[in-house]
């Protein structure tokens, strides 16, 4: 079936602010599916091979990774007058955690939704449904990002998937059979998915609009809404799914199915995240030896959608979730569940890149052409975000990665360009260890001292004046110059420590052949200015010493090195 068929409209769910991406590549690295194109240095969100499961959004650490905003449409949606819907997610209690629970019914009432319920009713009647399907091997299909991953990923499944909606789709056409078919529903929760789940061919109309908590609460921001100054409220058709509430936890659906998820039977599964899941359907389908698996995509379930604010951890989350569901057991009344539709069809999607069906000629030549042609060169490091260099490779051939991407082969490409700019500098340059003794120097280097690379080891007094060595070594300035002479040569002497302290970088310019402008006089004028003045203080101190045996006077060789002085602190 052809995609375009299938789902009538795609957009980007997930988009990447440019502004603040940079090209760490941590998107990449995270992306179940590798649905990340970079060019120019910038990570975007391919759109048709994304399945929404928000992980980048986690991931990204300058928050460049954007869920397609909602807010809008909804303000807009309410501003028409028309009777709009909220349905919220049971995982709502993990973003407005103890008190602020209580208030968000009145809040959205008051932002002029004229009816909000619980998606955990429509929760309970989808597990209600899906054990009607219930055999061997079953995949229970709450989780629009691993209905998308089936189809897409692992259509080999797709046979294994219960043919139930999810909550969210169950309870907008629950809502619709009650109040009416001209209603317009809002889903709010912690999904970046159901934003595009919305848009299925077979889900038209149901949901008008999705927003996510973090869209709430910027909403209310923008209206200046205190949940302070509001009285506690209830949901409309409150009760009669005390354990669809825990739907958003691990092992939430099975629970509300009245099955007990006893992990020493092994017979049923919950994995959550995206290595589980992966994991999970590495499994050829005949392996499978589980009664049903439950599998949602995000860490911990749906309390760590990407839809959430971060003040919470999942472990507080959590906590925020079973509080709320055991204070209002008692509010439980049973209700009647009508019925509606809540089948769903599942299609294999037709993948329009694909890293597995880029051929191995394609490959070894983006291997051969980035200096990996010898298996040795191929580290499979994954700091390029794929698992290994062939991958990548394959990803360069599909345009969804750039070559430059590979950060030890472009850290070796540059060592090399400094090693070659070294080797012909017509500057000398010598490196010396914290002991003061030669580990490498450049040609320049070799020809200016006359030496070659047998003084490799000695230490650099062995060739020059090590002075502004060992001042480097006690100072904290940058670097220490100087201007000498040795070999009837003079040179000016420029040096550096390595910021972690353990090296010493020195440079060379031969000073012999070179007509000394003012400044390079300066430098001699002030350092011999600064000489003479030891030698005078070395002077006067020793004279004193010996004066009392000698009784000679120290006048006449003060005299001599304050002219010294004076002589050089003349201007040129």
């Amino acid at each position: 079936m052809d995609l375009n068929q299938f789902e009538t409209k795609q957009i980007n769910i997930i988009d990447t602010n440019l502004a603040n991406c940079v090209d760490c590549y941590r998107c990449v690295r995270a992306c179940p599916v590798k649905a990340i194109r970079v060019t120019g240095g910038h990570a975007r969100v391919v759109a048709e091979l994304c399945i929404q499961c928000g992980t980048c959004v986690h991931e990204c650490p300058q928050h460049a990774k954007i869920i397609y905003p909602s807010l809008g449409e909804v303000k807009s949606l309410l501003a028409s007058g028309a009777r709009v819907v909220a349905s919220i997610a049971p995982s709502f209690p993990a973003a407005f955690p103890g008190w602020q629970s209580e208030k968000i019914a009145s809040a959205l009432r008051h932002l002029g939704f004229f009816y909000v319920g619980e998606t955990a009713e429509g929760a309970e009647a989808v597990a209600q449904k899906s054990m009607e399907y219930l055999e061997a091997g079953s995949i229970f299909t709450a989780c629009p990002a691993v209905v998308r991953y089936i189809e897409q990923e692992r259509p080999a499944f797709i046979d294994k998937m219960v043919p139930v909606t999810s909550p969210m789709i169950a309870h907008a056409r629950i809502l619709r059979a009650r109040l009416g078919e001209d209603v317009s529903i809002v889903f709010i929760g912690p999904c970046a998915a159901k934003k595009q789940e919305i848009l299925r061919a077979e889900n038209q109309g149901d949901v008008q609009a999705v927003l996510t908590f973090s869209e709430l609460a910027e909403w209310f921001c923008d209206e200046q809404i205190d949940l302070h100054d509001f009285d506690d409220g209830v949901f409309d058709e409150e009760g009669g799914y005390d354990l669809a509430r825990l739907f958003p936890l691990e092992g939430g659906m099975l629970k509300t199915c009245g099955i007990p998820a006893d992990a020493s039977t092994g017979e049923l599964v919950h994995p959550c995240g995206a290595s589980s899941i992966e994991a999970l359907f590495n499994m050829a389908p005949e392996s499978w030896n589980f009664q049903a698996a439950e599998p949602l995509f995000c860490e911990g379930g749906c309390i760590g959608g990407p839809g959430f604010a971060d003040e919470l951890n999942l472990f507080q989350r959590r906590a925020a979730v079973q509080d709320y569901v055991k204070k209002h057991q008692k509010l439980s009344v049973k209700k009647q569940v009508h019925s509606v539709d809540l089948s769903a069809r599942f299609e294999k999607r037709r993948k329009t890149l694909s890293l597995s069906e880029v051929s191995d000629e394609a490959i070894e030549e983006v291997l051969i052409a980035t200096g990996k042609a010898d298996e040795s060169e191929r580290l499979n490091c994954g700091a390029c975000g794929y698992r290994s260099c062939r991958e990548k490779a394959a990803a360069v051939v599909l345009g969804l990665a750039e070559a430059s991407m590979c950060i030890p082969q472009m850290r070796r490409l540059a060592e090399r360009k400094i090693d070659h700019i070294i080797e012909l500098s017509p500057v000398g340059i010598v490196v010396l260890d914290e002991d003061l003794r030669i580990l490498s120097m450049n040609p320049a280097f070799r020809d200016m001292f006359l030496c070659n690379d047998l003084v490799i080891g000695r230490e650099i007094s062995y060739l020059v004046n090590a002075e502004s060595y060992e001042e480097s070594a006690l100072a904290d300035t940058d670097a220490i110059e100087a201007v000498r002479a040795k070999y009837g040569k003079r040179y000016h002497e420029i040096v550096y420590r390595s910021e972690d302290r353990r090296q010493f970088i020195g440079f060379y310019l031969n000073l012999s052949k070179i007509k000394l402008d003012g400044g390079q006089m300066e430098l001699i004028r002030d350092q011999t200015v600064t000489q003479a003045k030891e030698l005078l203080e070395h002077q006067i101190e020793f004279a004193q010493n010996i004066a009392r045996y000698l009784g000679e006077s120290t006048a006449e060789s003060e005299a001599l090195v304050k002219r010294m002085i004076d002589l050089y602190e003349e201007k040129p």
